[in-house]
């Protein structure tokens, strides 16, 4: 079986459980989906190196983890949502902050400390995510299945046109129209669903082109941490993927800013449509 062929049976598979545990068996979804957190953080260890500083990384991680919240609500009023707002905005910053990174670093000699950060300020915000991701059983289908049309878009984009590198150091086989193709193709394709439901197009075109932007800064982030390792893949637990983190990088960059955009959404009545009118 080609490589490719095993990378869409597991996709498959994967989407078709997810679906089932989050539309079926909400409390098994829920722990799913708190289980293959679980594994992305014992998968996140391979990206260190000396096993002390491994122990080290798990205590910073549980400590902010735990810690970070009591304090945002010892400052903030729990009963204001602006606060929520105010606090994943400076999760989205710290995207931000690591994508200008990725792209202006040109040294693939990481410490172990600067891992364990890098790893502290991708997955907290990812898991506190969590929170507002699972109250709604469609929030983690959008985001996956967007991400999905975004990779394979790109994938094939990369493999039918892909001549220029975008980052040759960091990810070989990233290239600029794999990306132009997802940036094109991946609106067009979910704008489809605000058609047949009557909802409003420029939204989802927006969405479209902001979620492919994030799931790719999300893949080379994860790329350039696995390369400064020395390794291909993160784990061998999925068949033409390799492990979760491979197969989810982009879904982990996208956890802050969708639940950033939900809070604007729901709770402020921000429409993002005006960006393109």
């Amino acid at each position: 079986m080609s490589e490719l062929n095993k990378r869409l049976i597991s996709a498959a598979v994967l989407i078709t459980l997810f679906s089932y545990f989050i539309y079926d068996a909400s409390y098994i979804g829920i722990a799913a989906t708190d289980l293959i957190f679980v594994i992305i953080l014992w998968e996140f260890l391979s990206l260190i190196k000396h096993k002390r500083n491994r122990i080290i990384f798990i205590c910073i991680f549980a400590l902010l983890s735990l810690i970070l919240p009591i304090v945002l609500m010892i400052v903030f009023d729990p009963q204001d949502y602006n606060a929520s707002i105010y606090i994943f905005s400076l999760y989205c910053i710290s995207w931000c902050l690591i994508a200008i990174w990725v792209f202006r670093y040109d040294s693939l000699k990481l410490s172990d400390l600067r891992v364990s950060v890098l790893g502290s300020l991708i997955l907290i915000p990812a898991l506190h995510s969590l929170f507002i991701v699972l109250s709604n059983p469609l929030y983690p289908l959008i985001i996956v299945t967007t991400v999905a049309i975004a990779d394979t878009t790109a994938y094939f984009g990369g493999k039918l046109l892909g001549k220029t590198k975008i980052l040759p150091k960091v990810s070989p086989g990233k290239t600029l129209e794999g990306l132009v193709s997802a940036l094109l193709a991946t609106p067009l394709i979910i704008s489809t669903f605000a058609y047949v439901y009557g909802l409003n197009f420029l939204e989802f075109i927006f969405f479209g082109v902001v979620v492919t932007l994030i799931s790719f800064i999300g893949d080379v982030s994860f790329s350039l941490l696995k390369r400064n390792r020395g390794i291909k893949q993160s784990s061998n637990l999925i068949p033409g993927h390799g492990g979760f983190i491979d197969l989810l990088d982009g879904v982990i960059a996208v956890l802050p800013f969708f639940s950033f955009s939900a809070l604007l959404v729901f709770y402020s009545g921000f429409d993002f449509g005006w960006v393109l009118r």
